[in-house]
């Protein structure tokens, strides 16, 4: 089995008695021992099988199949149904133990039966004979003396013997062996639990007729027990009822075989409960006892089973309908699954956004979700795979679109912040391969391990491969917008100032002041960054961005090499730097003194780089820590393809259409080179906004 665990099929050894000075009543006079007819005895339980040694043991000493849970139908709260399988019916090792209740009940002795039926297939020479030789039911006659109405005396050399028993022989059998070589048992599970009987059966192997000896059947329950148990976390209330839904409920049982073959019919079975809970009962609480034991047929679960709770709150008053699906799980036959049952309160933690396909490259994915009343008020999510990690919040640097190493967060967070709407970040390292990938998270109370997760499903695509090129596959572009710059073309008096104001008396900025100050002069080497000072010594702070001071382009001339000119573009004079201190002062609510009429920040490599992944480094700066989003050449993957690179670009899935940019410049300080689809590479004004859309090569493993 599974685990290996021998699987136990807990039996009964029965025998004919062979005490020679035991006269059977029937024969006085005959001259006729009892050894010369067949009768049963019940077998000491030392003779009985008992269960292999547990590997992986759960609770109550079998192993957990499975853990199942589901939401509610009509409520928030979650219902858990964690699954364990015990060898034995009931765990039970033999068939020695205590009278039962009703005739529900798991048995462990054959007097739990009244009796058992019986029947004697025979052979003369090896032919089959037309009739069986024994077919009678058994009952207990006078202690451990079990025999049949009728005395059936051993028939003697040159015949032989094949037992088959079964009890209660009073069962819901809708047939049962007819004839000779016939050996299967049809059987419908009765929907009132209590009618469902713990069915067992013997068989032996061809025993000579005149035998004259004991006679070994070995028992072995061929139904699975059903139970249910108070799982890890259940709060106050009611269990009305529970149902097992969807079930296989009919089938034939060769019992030459120890096989069931089971129809497609599937059945409801359910009982009413009043099983009280104060949230404090000990994990493994019995809410079904032995006479509540469902009887099932053993199965692989259909698609449509189900566990179904109906649980009353405490607090409320109300009924709850809790339903979770087994679809697809083993009942294994003689043995004990049992479920064990967590109710959580009421609560709401969901996904609200609804999942949206990405793209290829590295990317930060903003996602919704509503965690309200949640249980010790701490919700934990998780992702499926470890290169999609997560935030709850975004950092300086990462706030700015950079996707940081050192920031990107980690496989499984946990959050306490409640609301309608909370943003978690997921930054999605790329997808390099040929195929898209799906990536699950998963999100539960953090402190209820058996709740049952809300799922979200990221797919992200891998790049549209063209050869040992692949593009992205989406254009972001806002409404409205018509594209990207190619930049490094502005006016020679371009520039942009900021006025801090007095930090004397604007003491909510004063932190941010001093980081800011720390910043400019992490970059005060730029040439287009020029201080002010300190107007008037210490009541006022200006600063100013000098554009015009940036010398001509002279990089970039490439046709052939996309990564060497995106490279010498995105770090030309730090440039690219001056987006992060505009950005960090407009973010904390200071307004340039003019609007620009072209931002030189944005421009069609700086916008392929950001699709890259960054570190950060970090500087003491005037006695400030100064954070820095920095691009190594060796993590330059994604970028503005090259002249004679851009034709790669194809995706059918997505099209592209119209002008593109590419990373070659034209050495005349005035235009760079434009792809149109299905077209050629022309020259083009740098200031045109045209489409962009970054590539990658083809992964050398």
């Amino acid at each position: 089995m599974t685990g290996g665990m021998a699987a136990l099929l807990s039996c009964l050894l029965l025998f004919s008695c062979n005490n020679d000075d035991f006269l059977d009543p029937d024969a006085t006079g005959s001259g006729r021992k009892h050894s010369d007819h067949i009768s049963f005895s019940i077998a000491s339980p030392s003779a009985v099988q008992t269960k292999g040694a547990s590997v992986g043991a759960g609770p109550d000493g079998g192993y957990t199949a499975g853990q199942l849970v589901q939401r509610a139908a009509d409520a928030p709260d979650s219902l858990c149904v964690r699954t364990t399988v015990s060898d034995g019916i009931d765990g039970a090792s033999t068939f020695a133990g205590q009278v039962p209740l009703t005739r529900a009940t798991p048995i462990t002795s054959i007097a739990d039966h009244a009796g058992f039926h019986v029947q004697a297939h025979y052979t003369k020479g090896g032919a089959e004979m037309a009739n069986f030789y024994m077919d009678d039911d058994v009952t207990n006659q006078n202690g451990d003396v079990w025999s049949t109405t009728r005395t059936y005396y051993w028939p003697g050399a040159g015949y032989q013997l094949q037992f088959y028993a079964w009890a209660p022989a009073d069962a819901a059998w809708t047939s049962t062996p007819q004839a000779p070589g016939q050996t299967t048992l049809a059987y419908t599970v009765p929907a009132d639990v209590a009618e469902q009987k713990d069915l067992i059966v013997a068989t032996t192997d061809e025993i000579e007729g005149n035998n004259n000896a004991a006679v070994p059947l070995s028992f072995r329950h061929i139904c699975t027990a059903v139970k249910f148990q108070i799982g890890s976390q259940m709060q106050e209330g009611t269990i009305k009822s529970v149902a097992l839904k969807g079930i296989r409920s009919s089938g034939t049982y060769d019992m030459a075989t120890n096989a069931w073959t089971l129809g497609e019919t599937t059945g409801n079975f359910a009982q009413t409960l009043t099983f009280s809970t104060t949230g404090s009962e000990a994990d493994g609480t019995a809410v079904t006892d032995a006479p509540q034991t469902f009887m099932m047929l053993p199965q692989t679960l259909p698609g449509d089973a189900t566990v179904e709770v109906v649980f009353q709150d405490a607090t409320t008053g109300t009924d709850r309908t809790l339903s979770a699906s087994i679809a697809g799980t083993n009942w294994p036959q003689g043995q004990t699954v049992t479920y064990r049952l967590s109710v959580t309160p009421e609560y709401e933690l969901e996904f609200i956004s609804e999942p949206e396909v990405q793209d290829a490259h590295y990317l930060i994915y903003p996602i919704r979700i509503k965690a309200v009343d949640v249980p010790d008020g701490s919700w934990t999510m998780t992702s499926d795979n470890p290169d999609v990690t997560l935030r709850t919040d975004l950092t300086i640097l990462t706030r700015r679109g950079f996707w940081v190493e050192e920031d990107k967060g980690a496989q499984s967070i946990t959050g306490t912040t409640s609301g309608e709407d909370i943003t978690v970040y997921a930054f999605l390292a790329e997808n390099a391969g040929t195929e898209a990938r799906d990536i699950t998270l998963s999100l539960r109370p953090t402190n209820d391990e058996d709740a049952q997760p809300a799922t979200f499903t990221i797919t992200q695509l891998c790049p549209s491969w063209n050869g040992d090129l692949g593009c992205e596959r989406f254009e972001e572009y806002d409404e409205g917008f018509s594209g990207y710059p190619w930049g490094f073309l502005w006016d020679e008096d371009l520039k942009i100032t900021y006025d801090l104001g007095n930090f004397l008396e604007d003491f909510e900025h004063t932190g941010l002041r001093l980081i800011l100050l720390a910043y400019l002069n992490l970059f005060n080497t730029n040439p287009w960054v020029a201080d002010n000072g300190i107007l008037g010594g210490i009541f006022g702070y200006k600063v100013t961005f000098d554009f015009g001071q940036i010398s001509s382009l002279n990089v970039a001339l490439s046709d052939d090499d996309g990564i060497q000119n995106t490279w010498e573009t995105y770090n030309f004079q730090g440039l690219n730097d001056a987006s992060s201190i505009m950005q960090l002062l407009e973010e904390n609510g200071y307004e340039a003194d003019t609007e620009l009429p072209s931002n030189p920040t944005v421009f069609a490599a700086r916008t392929c780089a950001m699709k890259n992944k960054f570190n950060k480094e970090i500087s003491e700066e005037q006695g400030q820590t100064v954070e820095r989003a920095v691009l190594r050449e060796e993590n330059l993957v994604w970028y503005l393809p090259a002249r004679n690179e851009a034709p790669q670009m194809q995706d059918s899935e997505y099209p592209l259409s119209g002008n593109y940019w590419t990373s070659t410049a034209i050495d005349d300080n005035q235009q760079a080179y434009k792809y149109t689809v299905g077209g050629s590479t022309t020259a083009e004004i740098r200031t045109s906004n045209l489409h962009v859309r970054a590539v990658r090569k083809k992964p050398a493993n």
